[in-house]
């Protein structure tokens, strides 16, 4: 099928957007910056200007599918910043009326749900906290919505935890293997109690590839690990896959508002779509392990 990608340059953008293009899809990627190379082969590419000639394109292109993951301000930091989270919603909606689209799949977040102490499924109340939450549920009413007027199928993905290669170093689990590779010998931390489930990128990646072109099963759906692991033996068993000897010292305190679990159920995707998870927690991290050194990322 033919598919447009946004946020190709992000790190699940990019994930899905290989995918994408080895199971066989004719892909057109919208990026923001022209200079950004990808390692993306068999590609058409489109680059985002002040003028419309990028909108001519997509429409030369005749995309059937959408699949928006383009958002800035997903830092912690940046959260709550309002001009940032507006100009995300005015974007996606952009996104979303820009073509006669068969299928949109866009990225929600766990953050959606707010706190909470259980795993999760997609019937559980929605009590956001941050202004980025807030705009991720307009974009899926949204969504929703545009749905109702237009006869198009639709998945609304709410991402929980990720690790892969290409991630970010203001995310755990890259800050902790960059520190290791170095060398250092002291790491502070919290305690390390919350519970997560950190799913592999490209099995991410492979979970939404696999929505695409069906039919019958519009919606909101979970996708994360089924494997919920507290943060305290992550922070070990990147330790150990690096053979550091780095001392985390446990003294950092926890943030306001500090969220304990994060954990959703699956099932709903899983009965739609198929089981995606395949590769094991140790395996995927020493694949990460393995890029950011081929890459020189330690230095």
């Amino acid at each position: 099928m033919r598919v447009f990608i946004t946020g190709a340059t992000g790190f699940l953008g990019y994930h899905i957007a290989v995918a994408c293009v080895n199971a066989g899809h004719d892909v057109l990627l919208l990026r923001r910056f022209s200079s950004h190379v990808l390692d993306i082969k068999h590609t058409l590419w489109v680059v985002q200007t002040d003028d419309n000639a990028w909108r001519q394109q997509v429409e030369d292109f005749s995309p059937e599918v959408l699949i928006h993951t383009a958002w800035g301000g997903v830092a912690a930091g940046e959260r709550n910043n309002a001009e940032t989270q507006k100009a995300n919603v005015e974007m996606t909606k952009g996104m979303y009326n820009l073509y006669p689209y068969k299928q949109i799949i866009a990225l929600g977040s766990q953050d959606e749900y707010g706190q909470y102490s259980e795993c999760v499924d997609e019937t559980h109340p929605l009590k956001p906290i941050s202004k980025y939450a807030k705009a991720k549920i307009e974009c899926c009413n949204e969504l929703g919505q545009l749905a109702l007027r237009h006869p198009i199928e639709w998945q609304w993905i709410r991402v929980f935890s990720m690790y892969g290669e290409r991630q970010q170093d203001n995310w755990l689990i890259p800050s902790i293997i960059r520190r290791c590779l170095r060398g250092e010998r002291v790491m502070q931390t919290t305690l390390g109690e919350q519970q997560y489930s950190y799913l592999y990128a490209q099995d991410f990646a492979a979970a939404i590839v696999s929505i695409i072109g069906q039919q019958g099963k519009s919606g909101i759906y979970n996708i994360a690990s089924k494997c919920p692991m507290k943060l305290r033996d992550v922070f070990e068993a990147v330790k150990k896959a690096c053979r550091s000897n780095i001392v985390f010292d446990r003294s950092l305190p926890y943030r306001e508002n500090q969220t304990m679990v994060m954990l959703g159920s699956c099932s709903k995707f899983v009965n739609a779509f198929g089981e995606y998870e395949k590769t094991p927690f140790e395996q995927g991290l020493n694949n990460v392990i393995t890029y950011m050194k081929e890459h020189n990322e330690e230095s």
